[in-house]
C-alpha cells in the first residue's frame, strides 16, 4: 500500500477521522484486490473502527480475519479484562516461535478484544527484537497523545487468520507514519 499517495490524496488531511476513514476504505480495497473473493464488514467496537472479512458467511476458503483497524487514543483507558484474553481461543501452530495473543490496537490507545486479537509472535510483542522494540515504541508514542490515530494492518500470506506481516502507524501531524513488521520470523519453536 502506498500510503504518501494515499496521504498525498488527502491533501495532507491532519483530520484523524478523516485520514481514518481513508485508510480503511483504502486497505479493504487492496485486500481484494489481493485475495479475491472476501466478505468486508466495516464495523466499530469501543471506538476502534475495523475491516474484518467474514468469510465463513459465504463459506470461502479463508478463516475469518480482521484486516485493519485505528482508534483515536483515548483520555482514560479501562483496566484490562484478563479473565477474557486468557480464555480465547488461540490454537497452537505447529513448527512456529513462541507466539502471544497480540492487540491490533493497543490496550491503552483503546483496543480491546474480539477482532483486535490475533496471533503475534511473541519477541514481537514483548519488544524483545530489534524490530519488537520499534513496535513498542509506536504504541508508547501513539498511547502517550490522547487524539492520535494509531493504525493497524494485516497481511496474509496463505487463508488462516495468522498475519505473516503487520504495518502500524500513525498520524504525525500531517505525516503518516508506517512501519512494516514480520510477524512469522523463520526461526525455529526453541529459539
Amino acid at each position: 500500500m502506498d500510503f504518501a499517495a494515499l496521504m498525498h490524496e488527502l491533501h495532507a488531511a491532519t483530520d484523524p477521522e478523516q485520514v481514518g476513514a481513508a485508510l480503511m476504505a483504502a486497505l479493504g480495497d487492496s485486500y481484494q484486490a489481493e485475495h479475491g473473493d472476501c466478505v468486508l464488514l466495516e464495523f466499530d467496537q469501543a471506538g476502534a473502527d475495523y475491516v474484518f472479512d467474514l468469510a465463513s458467511s459465504q463459506e470461502l476458503p479463508q478463516e475469518d480475519r480482521t484486516v485493519a483497524a485505528w482508534a483515536l487514543t483515548p483520555e482514560l483507558v479501562n483496566r484490562r479484562d484478563v479473565t477474557y484474553q486468557r480464555g480465547f481461543p488461540m490454537a497452537p501452530a505447529d513448527g512456529v516461535a513462541a507466539v502471544d495473543r497480540g492487540h491490533l490496537i493497543p490496550h491503552l490507545s483503546g483496543g480491546e478484544f474480539g477482532p483486535n486479537i490475533f496471533r503475534q509472535d511473541r519477541a514481537l510483542n514483548r519488544g524483545w527484537s530489534a524490530q519488537g522494540k520499534r513496535y513498542r515504541a509506536l504504541e508508547r508514542e501513539a498511547a502517550a497523545v490522547p487524539g492520535t490515530l494509531f493504525f493497524g494492518h494485516f497481511l496474509y500470506i496463505d487463508d488462516s487468520a495468522y498475519p505473516s506481516e503487520i504495518e502500524i502507524g500513525l498520524l504525525r501531524d500531517a505525516e503518516l507514519h508506517v512501519e512494516r513488521f514480520d510477524n512469522r520470523p523463520a526461526r525455529s519453536v526453541n529459539d
